[in-house]
């Protein structure tokens, strides 16, 4: 870790706002995106707190190695969202990954919080290795977009009251699908069929598995 420290080095994109359009094709590289949405959403975590974007720099070349981006969480003051997490494909196998995260983690609880979560489709091990573990998916947002695993959830599982509501509805429809002319009641044209029901996804799957693996660490 001493070596590492000594090679590379941790940066607030808002102190090098000259590697700003770096870390866009750097983004683009992995997930692509136009160049000025990325763009975008790069100047919006260009701050000194949450959302904010840190940078892993080589300190000899001062070369754009890693990146990762911390935002705050709707009713968690000390809690934050990782997202973005990236190292440089020809630097990969080096454990830069795990330095990048444990660097920013001792930012993170340098000022004022304790915990993180963040959400992964193909790296749980990597995670589980920087000391992350399973969780339930959990209300957050991110720099350029919001995302609401819960309520994709309570779409699919309706309360009582909403499904007494559509009930309701559709009786009076049917009520009012008859056209009265000069005293004749005339029954008008039935409704299309409803559209085939959508599959549900099992209940008894693992938790995280509503989009990705949900995930957190205490520091």
């Amino acid at each position: 870790m001493e070596e590492r420290s000594s090679r590379y080095s941790i940066v607030k994109l808002f102190d090098r706002q000259d590697r700003l359009w770096d870390s866009v094709k750097l983004l683009n590289e992995e997930w692509p995106r136009s160049d000025g949405s990325r763009e975008h959403s790069q100047k919006k975590s260009c701050r000194p707190s949450p959302p904010m974007s840190f940078l892993l720099l080589e300190t000899e070349s001062d070369k754009l190695i890693g990146h990762t981006r911390a935002c705050l969480l709707p009713n968690r003051p000390t809690a934050c969202w990782i997202e973005s997490v990236l190292i440089r494909k020809d630097h990969r196998g080096k454990g830069l990954g795990k330095f990048l995260m444990t660097e920013v983690e001792k930012w993170l609880r340098a000022n004022g919080f304790d915990e993180s979560y963040l959400s992964t489709d193909d790296q749980v091990e990597f995670y589980q290795h920087c000391g992350y573990e399973k969780c339930a998916p959990i209300l957050h947002s991110t720099v350029s977009t919001s995302v609401f695993p819960i309520c994709a959830l309570l779409q699919e599982n309706p309360s009582p009251e909403e499904t007494s509501k559509k009930q309701d509805i559709s009786s009076s429809e049917k009520s009012a699908a008859v056209l009265h002319v000069n005293g004749i009641s005339i029954p008008l044209a039935p409704p299309p069929p409803p559209a085939p029901p959508t599959q549900k996804k099992s209940s008894n799957s693992s938790i995280g598995n509503v989009d990705h693996q949900f995930m957190k660490k205490r520091f």
